[in-house]
């Protein structure tokens, strides 16, 4: 299937995570042209020698903090600058956050993860949405989560921002659907990257094997593993893409069946 996505300008941040590299590669092999932002130089770097070293004309990577709205709105304006549009944007950076019950949350832990999750998401939407309005059509994908639709023990500040997110994607979807954009959210359940490696350590501290620990959230999916980032990639690419134009406001749930029941 074409998914029309060659030489289509999209901006992905958090490109330098697990599942930010397998999105920003699937572009790439899609002929996309990518804009790559991190919060470091040297993991840029790393990202593009791994992506082959493309050309400034097929991909650029921009050192950006997420929670820095004039940081954001700059990184944008510079893709366009450099690439002359902006077809998609894909807000993937994301933080997980402490392992906290509610009786013993933290504002500053709240703070963290929703200047992150939340905010990072809206800064990237608001100022990506007058570029993809110029255009008449393109389209947002924003990674949510499983925690998007359910609660999680322990992790009420990643499950709170991810409920938000879901939030602003459905309120954007009913501003910006009839006039050709197109705005998704894909919910993964646990995902085989470093972040779930941080998540199963903040559930379990050391009570767990490292084996042990992906059990228990593996076996809940019908499969009983976690998604693979290539998975979660392509579900990003089909919700970028005019294939999927006329899906709108709609959460992707990758989770291996746990939501049958």
């Amino acid at each position: 299937m074409d998914l029309k996505l060659k030489d289509k300008v999209v901006l992905i941040t958090g490109a330098t995570g697990g599942i930010g590299q397998a999105v920003s590669k699937a572009f790439l092999e899609e002929g996309a042209k990518v804009a790559l932002t991190s919060t470091a130089q040297e993991k840029l770097d790393k990202l593009m020698a791994e992506l082959g070293n493309p050309s400034e004309d097929r991909a650029i990577g921009l050192v950006v903090d997420v929670t820095d709205e004039d940081a954001v709105k700059a990184a944008i304006d510079k893709t366009v600058e450099h690439f002359g549009s902006l077809y998609s944007v894909v807000p993937n950076a994301g933080y997980n956050g402490d392992w906290q019950e509610v009786k013993d949350a933290t504002a500053e832990n709240y703070q963290k993860v929703f200047d992150i999750n939340v905010y990072g998401v809206l800064y990237v939407m608001k100022h990506a949405i007058p570029y993809l309005l110029e255009n008449g059509s393109g389209s947002i994908v924003v990674l949510g989560s499983e925690g998007s639709y359910e609660g999680s023990p322990g992790m009420g500040a990643y499950v709170a921002s991810k409920h938000a997110v879901a939030a602003i994607v459905k309120t954007a979807a009913t501003e910006v659907g009839e006039k050709g954009i197109h705005c998704n959210f894909v919910a993964p359940s646990a995902v085989d990257t470093d972040m779930m490696r941080r998540i199963e350590k903040n559930t379990f501290g050391d009570t767990k094997t490292p084996e042990e620990a992906e059990r228990f959230f593996a076996d809940a999916s019908w499969d009983k593993r976690y998604a693979r980032v290539e998975e979660v990639a392509a579900c990003c690419l089909y919700l970028a893409s005019e294939v999927s134009a006329h899906i709108m406001g709609w959460g992707i749930r990758l989770d291996g069946g746990k939501h049958i029941l």
